[in-house]
């Protein structure tokens, strides 16, 4: 056997040599893959590592929790921000509707007629002091036709109550003291007229505010009528009841005034109508002696 050993090439001793390093490689490699797969499918080690991973950032998550809900208190259920609140005229004005602007109308209209009233029921406008000097001057020289003039050139309460019995002196002092009545009658009727319409505000003020109060309690009681068999929004079944209370409010409000302005502007008119009809008696018994004293002489 040695002899045959020996007998070989030399080269033959050199691949075998070769041949077994690479069965060992081989095999070596075997090995390896075998042991990966094994660790393939026993997880268990390379996922504890990543659980404490995970349970140590769950921690650090956590943490800023309490400022996302402090973040999201002032926000809505869908995250967006609630509403700005409205202050007490914002929600009058939307409270009222179309009724309260119909009242704001009446309410600068009434505001128009108590101005112009106090520029026109006046003492002076109806008794206007150069009159009276201008009738006092000319039946003091006796210049009755002028007295008659200074009277037809101006409107006020005296200058028509001293034309009519001038005019009517004539028939007798009786017939002019009756005409002045009668003209006296005429004047407080066209000057009532002008203060009826605060009565007519007064009355239709709390009429308005009734018919508010109709349509938001309507409003009210449609929400809850409508609602299916839920539970009605509150700030809706509210805004019928706020409706309500602001339009009679807002009639009440115009009403007081004016019922107040119509009996102080006819407490006025029967001021004036006294202080008109007692100089105008006197300067047509002025103007009677006047003429009695010119024909006597």
């Amino acid at each position: 056997m040695r002899q045959c050993w020996d007998l070989r090439p030399a080269g033959t001793v050199g691949g075998a040599r070769l041949l077994c390093v690479v069965l060992t490689g081989f095999l070596l490699w075997l090995a390896w893959g075998q042991m990966g797969a094994v660790q393939a499918q026993d997880p268990s080690k390379k996922e504890e590592p990543a659980a404490a991973k995970t349970d140590e950032a769950a921690p650090a998550e956590a943490a800023p929790a309490p400022k996302t809900s402090q973040a999201s208190t002032p926000s809505g259920d869908d995250g967006s921000k609630p509403p700005a609140r409205e202050n007490m005229l914002q929600w009058a004005i939307r409270a009222s509707g179309p009724i309260g602007l119909i009242l704001l109308c009446l309410s600068v209209y009434f505001t128009a007629v108590v101005i112009r009233l106090f520029m026109e029921f006046r003492a002076s406008e109806a008794v206007p002091a150069p009159l009276v000097e201008k009738l006092e001057a000319a039946i003091r020289d006796k210049k009755f036709q002028e007295a008659y003039d200074v009277c037809k050139d101006s409107d006020s309460f005296l200058a028509r109550l001293v034309r009519t019995g001038i005019a009517n002196l004539p028939n007798g002092r009786a017939e002019a003291k009756e005409a002045m009545m009668a003209m006296t009658d005429e004047i407080v009727t066209g000057l009532e007229m002008k203060i009826s319409y605060l009565a007519t505000i007064g009355t239709l003020g709390p009429m308005i505010g009734l018919v508010g109060t109709v349509w938001g309690m309507i409003m009210s009681f449609q929400t809850i009528a409508t609602a299916g068999g839920e539970q009605p929004r509150p700030e809706k079944v509210a805004e019928g009841i706020s409706t309500a209370l602001f339009i009679t409010l807002e009639g009440i409000t115009l009403s007081v005034p004016a019922i107040f302005f119509f009996a102080f502007f006819r407490n006025r008119i029967s001021q004036m109508t006294m202080e008109a009809t007692r100089v105008a008696d006197r300067t047509i018994s002025s103007l009677v002696a006047a003429a009695k004293t010119s024909k006597s002489a």
